[in-house]
């Protein structure tokens, strides 16, 4: 054999070779995605919670709503789905606390980039909506302004455990989501540090360091920056924290069967119902903007895939209701009872709290009673439930 036949050899086998690693790893880069798509656990803010209550702060003394009236255990229910902790009083507990990561803020909506010489971005509407991304009593907001219009390289990024936002006034006087875009400078950007969400309000050190950064990112820009009264500002944070923590309730209704359902068979029901398969591994009912109204999952906690859907049983289904996050309130809540009843229909069940007595129209009833107490304190205050303040706070 020639030094070509064997060089043309070598380089065949090389190449099978090449071809061959390169679907090895695109097979377990595509084993990666789903695992990470449907593996437990999931950022879930909803459940990561002691009982009822979605926040993380140090309070104990969360509202729990009555659901149930009675202590009934429904005879000739399996005992083995479940094995919630019995409280001493009588309120209701929700679906127990799973282990977690800590929730990734969710962005706040941006509005439609439009061209700056166009009219509705100059139009005063646009420019509220571009204003209302910092909100003074949700935000900590920096101003930095530039001595000469500024072009920016990149957006700046800062080591912070809270949500922030960018906003920028152009050369033109017109105001935007900062961005980097050649061409686009600015004459001032406002940079703001959302105060409270679901983890708490945020710390004096927290505070101190997002300032420092700024300040750093000012000096390297030759701007000067501005900062509100700290002080005030942590005060207003954890007396916001604590109205939030009063009206943080995630209420969960369980659904047990007789018999244990079918996947296949529960999917055809809940999506003939309207709810979708999300990548939490939770069916969800969406509203028109796309935020979830209520949703339902397994009370094992295991995820619902398409595969698990296919070969497995369910012995039992909680339905969620994320209480300061649904807009329609108190009706939405009626009908997700009324979904529940549903099921409970269909699959020959039982709607029982976690320490397995019956939820009765009388207890569903005293629940409906304190949402309309929650939502009220919610309007008073001034954060309509499912608002735009009422996501950022309860994320």
């Amino acid at each position: 054999m020639s030094e070509l036949q064997i060089g043309v050899l070598i380089l065949g086998v090389a190449v099978i070779a090449l071809v061959f690693g390169f679907n090895v790893f695109q097979e377990w880069r595509f084993r990666k995605k789903t695992s990470q798509a449907f593996a437990r656990p999931h950022d879930d803010v909803l459940l990561n919670v002691p009982k009822n209550n979605v926040r993380d702060g140090a309070r104990h003394d969360r509202m729990e709503p009555v659901l149930a009236d009675s202590t009934h255990v429904p005879a000739g229910y399996d005992d083995e789905p479940f094995e919630p902790e019995i409280p001493e009083d009588t309120t209701l507990t929700m679906p127990p606390p799973v282990e977690r990561p800590a929730p990734i803020p969710e962005p706040m909506p941006l509005p439609p980039r439009e061209d700056e010489d166009s009219n509705p971005f100059e139009s005063a509407d646009h420019q509220a909506l571009v204003a209302a991304l910092l909100d003074p009593s949700l935000d900590f907001i920096a101003e930095v302004v530039f001595h000469e219009p500024h072009e920016l390289a990149a957006m700046p990024r800062f080591n912070v455990g809270k949500r922030t936002h960018i906003i920028g006034r152009t050369e033109k006087g017109l105001w935007k989501p900062a961005e980097a875009v050649p061409g686009t400078r600015y004459k001032q950007i406002n940079i703001g540090m959302q105060m409270v969400d679901r983890s708490g309000s945020v710390t004096e050190q927290e505070l101190a360091g997002f300032c420092q950064q700024v300040s750093h990112f000012a000096e390297e820009h030759d701007a000067a920056v501005s900062f509100p009264q700290r002080q005030q500002k942590l005060v207003a944070a954890r007396e916001l924290d604590r109205f939030c923590a009063d009206v943080d309730v995630l209420i969960g209704i369980n659904v047990v069967p007789r018999v244990a359902v079918e996947g296949t068979r529960l999917r055809s029901f809940v999506e003939a119902g309207g709810l979708q398969l999300e990548p939490d591994g939770a069916f969800h009912y969406l509203a028109d903007s796309g935020n979830t109204l209520y949703s339902l999952m397994a009370a094992d906690q295991m995820p619902f895939t398409f595969h698990t859907l296919l070969d497995k049983s369910f012995p039992a289904l909680t339905l969620l209701f994320d209480v300061p996050r649904v807009a329609g309130g108190v009706e939405v809540f009626d009908r997700a009872v009324l979904f529940a009843k549903q099921l409970a229909v269909e699959f020959d069940a039982q709607l029982v709290d976690d320490n397995r007595r019956v939820l009765s129209d009388v207890g569903l009833s005293r629940i409906r009673d304190q949402l309309v107490h929650i939502y009220s304190s919610m309007d008073d205050r001034g954060i309509a439930p499912g608002s735009v303040a009422a996501l950022r706070l309860f994320a």
